[in-house]
């Protein structure tokens, strides 16, 4: 039972995995910009959450 559930855990990370919209190479063209932001980041002066919707929107175009 528990081999079971473990193999339908395992489809269902592989699906999520699968359906993650991956980010086209243009978006990273702006690399100075990107590792700026990247910095705040470690820095505490952005969220990881402002920076992962950056680049989703394509700031670092």
């Amino acid at each position: 039972m528990f081999f079971v559930i473990m193999v339908i855990v395992f489809i269902i990370i592989c699906i999520k995995n699968a359906c993650e919209p991956t980010l086209p190479a243009s978006y990273h063209n702006n690399w100075k910009l990107e590792a700026e932001d990247s910095q705040k980041v470690r820095e505490g002066k952005m969220t990881q959450r402002e920076f992962i919707r950056n680049m989703n929107n394509g700031k670092y175009r």
